[in-house]
């Protein structure tokens, strides 16, 4: 085994590691699995090697089979799932050509063909995918550096729109809480939940009563999209929030906090189908889930002024992040004085 191919042990992940093809792998967990990880690396040369032979003649559909069996290894559950939905988009199409033969006017030709089903942030998540696959395919030397430059994405804009106090309370009301099967009343209280704690939608469908301290006033969420701060997330339960929680937990007995109509936790489709339904009913069809929790954050900005804070309850690593809000919060300034004085 080469010098600059051996194991070597991760205090912090707390397992044995090494650099493939530009790519940090975790090969094995606990001291005692030294063996196992340098016979999982002999393997992984083995087969860096085999691609380097071929080095240029890989198909897409190959390409991006070896990316997500990487994703899925060291990125998140929810990172991978998004990769593999776009990644199986481009391979519908493009599978059996060889990645090295892929022309800008290819990557137009795809985009325009997911205009056809796919609205502007499914299709930025997309083109988002393909992107990232063949970087990924550079930096481990499977392919020669593409000259597909910045793939144009679509900008998303329901996402950054500022949600009305009118409109929010529009979407509650359609979410039909009283009707006859009770469907809506599990996906009005999760909206509602978006707003008083501004987590994203992933955070409070993976949230679980484990996780919960009402006695204290706030939810720890171990696992969350920044983890890599080392950091929990901490979730304050104002007096709202928490008369929800208290009145969810008499009402169930499940793990987690938020469950669909059928009692089931929460998953980002189906996040996604029933705020469909929701903005059908409404007439309010420029926003998406994740547009709650930029309501919710602008909110926060125009009633407080602190960046910072705003900044730890969303739970982002920079002021900077935060700092798209408050064009946001000007925009809904400005609109608020036209239809006052104008």
């Amino acid at each position: 085994m080469s010098r600059n191919a051996s194991v070597w042990w991760n205090a912090q992940k707390k397992a044995w590691c090494s650099d493939v093809g530009g790519q940090r792998k975790v090969l094995a967990h606990g001291r005692r699995n030294r063996a196992a990880a340098e016979t999982k690396l002999r393997a992984l040369l083995d087969q860096h090697a085999l691609l380097r032979e071929v080095h240029g003649a890989i198909t897409i559909a190959r390409l991006c089979e070896q990316f997500l069996a990487d994703t899925e290894q060291n990125l998140e559950r929810e990172t991978y799932e998004s990769y593999r939905y776009g990644c199986q988009k481009f391979v519908d199409l493009f599978g059996e050509r060889l990645a090295h033969t892929l022309e800008p006017l290819d990557i137009q030709r795809f985009s325009l063909e997911l205009k056809h089903t796919l609205n502007d942030t499914s299709r930025a998540i997309v083109l988002r995918s393909v992107q990232r696959c063949f970087n990924w395919g550079v930096e481990s030397r499977l392919i020669p550096p593409h000259h597909l430059g910045r793939i144009r994405k679509p900008k998303s804009r329901t996402r950054d729109r500022y949600l009305a106090d009118d409109e929010f309370q529009k979407l509650l009301r359609a979410t039909n809480p009283r009707d006859a099967r009770r469907i809506g009343a599990p996906f009005r209280r999760l909206l509602l939940a978006m707003d008083w704690t501004l987590c994203r939608p992933s955070e409070l469908a993976r949230l679980k009563w484990e996780h919960v301290h009402l006695d204290q006033n706030v939810a720890i969420l171990p696992h969350h999209k920044t983890k890599r701060t080392g950091k929990p997330k901490v979730i304050p339960l104002i007096p709202k929030l928490k008369r929800l929680l208290q009145w969810v937990k008499r009402h169930q007995t499940s793990d987690h906090c938020f469950l669909n109509s059928r009692g089931e936790p929460w998953t980002l489709s189906a996040i996604e189908q029933r705020m469909k339904h929701v903005k059908d009913r409404s007439g309010i069809h420029d926003v998406v889930p994740y547009t709650i929790r930029h309501r919710a954050a602008t909110n926060a900005i125009l009633r407080t002024g602190d960046l910072k804070m705003t900044s730890l309850l969303l739970g982002h690593t920079s002021t900077a992040t935060t700092e798209r809000y408050t064009h946001l919060a000007q925009q809904h300034l400005v609109n608020f004085a036209e239809r006052a004085v104008g």
